[in-house]
């Protein structure tokens, strides 16, 4: 074999006749913008190369995690290095430029009227106060339309005053345009706590727990779904929003970044549903991210997948890591069971989730539901299958490992066939009638065995009894009373206006009472009715063995 010098290799590729150019790194440079040192707005430049045919469309944030007109919020739009034009809507501009040029468009973020107004829950837009800064990717990158989401880019930030505090899930390298969009910035008097081996949070305002409990959880949640996934010690970055809703509101969310989780909660939320919330956001940094990618178009389609499996995951490894133990896991399972046998949508078809995700709170839930579910009733089967010798993990594993080697691979066509490959069990029939149909998904007697069995009773369906999701839209005024049902005959009318609503989300049970304040013809009362329909339904429950082995069915639900 001839020995070429290297430096004679490269310069020869580089004169190759048609050789490609080079493409430049995608770069997102933030600045924020202060008025007597408070923050009024961020100044954002995006670069990046524009197309070889002289035209590019620049994609502004629009609609994403149920917020629409996000560009509302970006002013003084322009461009260096290309003329830009109005696009085909308003979520669009035209760039004309040289071919491949390098192409820096400018503009400021801002809170804006079109924007304004408090959220009762997790807010997904830009938010600038004089105090700090929240800054989702979605809602302030710009970008190339169809620009390749793996692709290389860069990050930085400068002129943040002194004292303020600024983190950051883009402050490591490598990075990727995904990286950009699937982001969370925040900044001012946030306290940024290192939780060790890459895990940090950075929070604001004073909570139940203290920095030092917060710094434990995060170590341990992490530690235990790094072990599950085999993954080294990375960066990974919690920022704790509080959220001010008023007195005797409850809330908790969040949203999954690629290495971060961007969590809102009330200062009054239970410390172990923090925990349940926090783990399942950090278990995203594997389901969907490292098993394969959801269709982007039709991404809730893939929700029952990212979501639902991703419950499941995180309930095993809360047990593995000794986050919880055999009854904390059983109250959340029965829970969860629960609420999907109650569900009146739980027999919805797929397509219903692509339609209403983001329109209506009970579809909302149901993959989250839906998805634990199947993965619990695959993993028995693979247990069965295999006498013990594989379950669920190996699949998730095997996924990791596939889409590792392919790189930008679907998710829900590599589960079928590592399901067949590893657990030899078949899912094809399930996959088109529990989740494109909507048919309930069984749940085997022993499905937990040694720890109990699955039990059933009669209960009557929760019903509120009127359109809550109506009434907010309408200004909190009453909407959708049902003739009828207890809230119509307790005196509940269209019309009325809500002061006051008791319900809590993860506790409906038809037997307790709820109650709305309401102001009714310009007096105020309170109205308390049972939230229980004439129909009732089977509702599962898994029954722990009174003779219980605690540390045989502690080694099931961990998976071990």
């Amino acid at each position: 074999m001839q020995f070429i010098p290297r430096a004679f290799c490269v310069l020869a590729t580089l004169l190759l006749p048609g050789a490609a150019p080079r493409v430049q790194p995608t770069t997102l440079h933030l600045q924020p913008v202060l008025d007597a040192g408070a923050f009024v707005a961020m100044d954002v430049a995006v670069a990046f190369d524009g197309e070889a045919d002289r035209e590019t469309i620049l994609k502004l944030p629009d609609a994403w995690g149920g917020e629409t007109n996000l560009y509302a919020a970006l002013s003084n739009l322009r461009a260096e290095g290309a003329e830009m034009s109005a696009g085909a809507d308003a979520g669009k501009r035209v760039l004309r430029h040289a071919p491949r040029t390098r192409i820096v468009v400018r503009y400021r973020v801002s809170n804006t009227a079109a924007l304004a107004g408090e959220r009762d829950g997790n807010d997904y837009r830009p938010l600038i106060r004089p105090t700090h800064f929240h800054l989702l990717g979605n809602a302030i990158v710009a970008l190339p339309e169809g620009a390749p989401l793996g692709a290389p880019a860069t990050f930085r930030i400068e002129g943040m005053p002194a004292g303020a505090t600024f983190a950051s899930d883009l402050e490591h390298a490598p990075l990727t345009v995904r990286d950009l969009l699937e982001s969370v910035s925040v900044g001012g008097d946030f306290r940024v706590l290192d939780a060790g081996d890459g895990l940090r949070i950075a929070l604001r305002g004073a909570w139940p727990r203290d920095d030092a409990t917060w710094r434990t959880q995060v170590r341990r949640i992490g530690a235990s779904q790094r072990a599950y996934w085999r993954t080294p010690a990375e960066p990974y970055l919690v920022t704790l929003l509080p959220l001010a809703l008023p007195p005797g509101h409850t809330s908790i969310g969040g949203t999954g970044r690629a290495d971060a989780f961007a969590f809102f909660a009330t200062h009054n939320a239970r410390p172990d549903r923090i925990d349940a919330t926090l783990a399942h956001e950090m278990m995203h940094s594997w389901t969907p991210e490292r098993i394969g990618h959801l269709d982007e178009k039709d991404e809730p389609l893939g929700y029952w997948l990212s979501e639902g499996f991703t419950e499941w995951a995180s309930f095993r490894t809360n047990v593995r890591g000794g986050l919880w133990s055999v009854e904390a896991f059983t109250e959340v399972f029965n829970d969860s069971l629960r609420e999907y046998d109650l569900s009146p949508v739980r027999t919805a078809p797929n397509t219903r989730v692509l339609a209403d995700f983001w329109r209506d709170r009970e579809v909302q839930r149901l993959p989250y539901l839906r998805g634990m579910l199947l993965a619990t009733l695959w993993d028995h089967r693979i247990r069965v299958a295999s006498a013990g010798r594989r379950d669920l993990d190996d699949v998730l594993l095997e996924m990791q490992e596939v889409a590792r080697r392919r790189g930008d691979v679907s998710a829900d066509r590599i589960l079928p066939v590592a399901v067949r490959r590893v657990g030899q069990v078949e899912i094809g029939a399930d996959l088109t009638m529990l989740v494109q149909e909507g048919a309930v998904v069984p749940l085997p007697e022993d499905v937990f065995a040694p720890c109990g069995r699955i039990v059933t009773k009669r209960e009557a369906l929760w019903e509120r009894g009127f359109d809550f999701d109506a009434t907010q839209r309408a200004g909190w005024r009453i909407v959708g009373v049902a003739e009828g049902s207890n809230a119509y005959a307790a005196g509940l009318r269209n019309g009325m206006d809500l002061r006051r609503w008791s319900e809590k989300s993860d506790e409906r049970f038809a037997d307790r009472p709820v109650t709305a304040g309401v102001r009714d013809n310009g007096a105020e009362r309170t109205i308390a009715w049972l939230p229980a329909a004439r129909e009732t339904r089977d509702v599962r429950a898994l029954v722990l063995d009174p003779a219980l082995n605690r540390e045989a069915c502690a080694r099931r639900l961990a998976g071990l």
